[in-house]
């Protein structure tokens, strides 16, 4: 990965040029790191790595240093910890980002992709996510949700939150940021198509901009049985990305659309089993 210097908030960090080259990029074989094998088959290396990269830029953002450049790099870290556990990363459709605002809905494994996003769709430009709101009151997740000026929806008044997606996800999309949102009731490893509702659409409708599907597969970071966000860590399961093509959407499409962007995942995640 090719890399370049910028400055944040004082400190010179290294980020990645612009982006991933190219349309794919694959880990290729897998390596750890001493400390990870030494301290196998326990998760510890892998938390303490991550959790520092996400607490440090949290640090940032409570301080009102957001940037989406810094926020890119450090979920570049997080990936890279990724790797260094011996995980691997395939990520394709690369060319199919651009930084025109749009819509994009994927499923939702873990934790894992809302924390390494930014990095994997840095070509993209600055993006959001609709969280539920709840995820806004985290002690560190919530420093960056609130940097980002993420969406909260409460799940509990489905028309509300379609009120408020409308309005702030339309004021976002017009200011050239680009909206991700995840719309499963819950995440999970298993897809359910009927589960995934159409609320992306619907904004990439009214907002007239393109809504555009890409599946990921993160079982690598596993849900926890008590503490859904430390799960035990899948290292044979390998991280994927795929992004499909954006699709522009009216009245007359809409239900065709949604069908496709379903479509685009499933094929994708039975593709990968």
């Amino acid at each position: 990965m090719v890399k370049q210097k910028i400055s944040l908030t004082g400190v010179e960090l290294s980020l990645p040029k612009n982006v991933i080259e190219g349309d794919s990029y694959s880990t290729g074989s897998p390596s750890r790191k001493f400390l990870d094998i030494l301290l196998r088959p326990g998760n510890l290396y892998f938390y303490a790595c991550a959790f520092k990269h996400i607490n440090d830029f949290a640090k940032v953002c409570k301080a009102g240093n957001y940037t989406f450049e810094g926020l890119a790099e450090h979920s570049r870290r997080v990936l890279q910890t990724v790797e260094n556990c011996g995980g691997q990363v395939e990520i394709d459709g690369l060319n199919n980002l651009s930084t025109s605002p749009k819509v994009y809905v994927a499923n939702h494994m873990s934790s894992l992709e809302t924390v390494t996003l930014a990095y994997v769709m840095q070509q993209a430009g600055p993006l959001i996510f609709v969280v539920k709101e709840s995820l806004m009151t985290y002690p560190v997740f919530g420093h960056i949700m609130h940097g980002m000026n993420c969406i909260p929806m409460t799940r509990s008044n489905p028309i509300q939150d379609l009120k408020t997606l409308l309005k702030d996800g339309g004021e976002m999309l017009k200011n050239g940021i680009s909206v991700i949102i995840f719309p499963q009731k819950t995440r999970g490893v298993e897809f359910i198509g009927e589960e995934f509702n159409s609320i992306g659409c619907k904004l990439a409708r009214r907002a007239g901009v393109p809504i555009q599907p890409f599946a990921l597969d993160t079982s690598f970071w596993g849900k926890g049985k008590k503490v859904s966000d430390y799960g035990p860590i899948e290292r044979s399961s390998k991280v994927r990305f795929s992004f499909g093509e954006p699709m522009a959407i009216d009245g007359k499409n809409e239900k065709t659309v949604h069908e496709n962007c379903i479509k685009f995942i499933e094929d994708k995640l039975t593709s990968w089993k």
